[in-house]
């Protein structure tokens, strides 16, 4: 018995076009409808896992649509960026805007002494983001071979493996979720020089087709080339909060969990017990602002399409060293991580499955009888607070990069 072609299309395709969050008529999470970018429809009647939070309108660095996802963000001072800020502003000061003859008794003599310095200038940041952004851009239209190169030049790890799935992909009509734009790209925060690596830079760009998208800027080691490690989109009604001044740097919290209310690696967890299929019975208190329920949906429909033919699991891993976590001025942190997901599908004796093109482009399989199995890169940022609030998803991308099957 085959299942017909269209059912399994649904089925086998895990690349999730995660813009659709914001404009899900999901019944859970309904509480988001604060944003102008898009109208998301959370939950209010989930008390435990993917709760909302009500939204504050407000203007704060990365906001997603002009209005908050969470009610501790606040205006950026200083050379911390906004989205409204100029980019290269390099500024030391340590007072808000407008209070310099208060902060200082000489004119450019600030009294508080800055907390640190970034690893690189603003300016210089700038030159490298821009070259960056660009050459991802260009990698989106370029012909096989140019592409390749401009990948390498690009990006780095994960987001290496999404570059060159995707740039395969677009041979059989499939487009990516992320959309680089190349010019207006403004630097939300530079981490702090302690002498270790890898660096960072959190960078957020506003393409016209679509919401935010914020990116993080990796050097790996010392005098290594800076790439792209990680892109999403933000999700509708969400902000990332203020950095310290990107010339003072913020702060990576590179062991343990300094001042947040959990340690990175348990929100990790958290995000497991959320999305790995079968769903558990009981979910933890997590914000996903229509994240979980979109993945929740798809999985559950994906399992009932090809219930009669073959049984779908999906577990989630976390990619290796893609546990970066950023420390935002309040003393909370956005984390970046990136989880691989395995969706298999096991097939019952006597079934056949036809599996839609992108399976085939990268199985090079066109029917399954025993199994197949899909692999996908899930880029996430979540903000970890420090006042035992519950953490929140501000960006989510999936990206398909491989299959296989017999």
């Amino acid at each position: 018995m085959k299942l017909p072609r269209t059912a399994l299309a649904l089925a086998l395709s895990s690349s999730l076009l995660l813009a659709a969050c914001s404009g899900s008529d999901e019944p859970e999470e309904s509480t988001d409808t604060s944003s102008t970018a898009a109208d998301a429809s959370p939950d209010t009647g989930e008390s435990t896992g993917d709760a909302d939070a009500a939204d504050d309108s407000a203007d704060t660095t990365g906001d997603s649509a002009d209005s908050t996802g969470d009610a501790d963000g606040s205006t950026a001072d200083n050379d911390a960026a906004s989205t409204s800020a100029p980019a290269g502003d390099d500024s030391e000061s340590t007072s808000a805007p407008g209070d310099d003859e208060d902060a200082s008794t000489d004119d450019g003599v600030v009294t508080a002494p800055p907390a640190g310095a970034g690893v690189l200038s603003v300016d210089e940041g700038q030159e490298i983001v821009d070259e960056l952004l660009r050459h991802a851009a260009n990698s989106q239209n370029a012909d096989a071979e140019e592409a390749a190169e401009l990948n390498e030049a690009a990006f780095v790890g994960s987001e290496l493996r999404a570059a060159v799935a995707a740039t395969s992909l677009r041979d059989i009509g499939v487009t990516p979720v992320i959309d680089y734009h190349p010019t207006g790209a403004n630097i939300l925060a530079i981490s702090r020089e302690d002498e270790q690596f890898p660096a960072y830079m959190v960078v957020q760009t506003v393409p016209e087709s679509g919401l935010p998208e914020l990116h993080l800027m990796v050097q790996e080691e010392d005098g290594a080339e800076w790439r792209i490690g990680w892109s999403a989109p933000m999700l509708a009604g969400t902000e990332v909060g203020t950095f310290d001044p990107r010339s003072e740097g913020s702060p990576v919290i590179r062991e343990g969990r300094a001042d947040l209310s959990n340690y990175p690696s348990y929100v990790v967890d958290m995000l497991f017990q959320i999305l790995d299929y079968p769903f558990g019975e009981e979910r933890p208190d997590f914000r996903t602002n229509n994240y979980g329920p979109q993945v929740r949906a798809a999985a559950e429909e994906q399992a009932a399409s090809v219930s009669d033919q073959a049984a779908l699991s999906q577990e989630h891993s976390l990619r290796s060293g893609t546990l970066r976590t950023i420390e935002l001025a309040d003393g909370s942190a956005i984390i970046f991580p990136v989880l691989e997901r395995k969706s298999t599908f096991d097939v019952r004796d006597g079934m056949i499955l036809e599996p839609p093109a992108a399976f085939v482009h990268f199985a090079e399989d066109d029917t399954i009888t025993d199994s197949a199995e899909m692999t996908t890169l899930v880029f996430l940022a979540v903000h970890v607070r420090a006042d035992g609030g519950d953490p929140e998803v501000i960006a989510a991308r999936e990206q398909v990069v491989g299959a296989s099957g017999s």
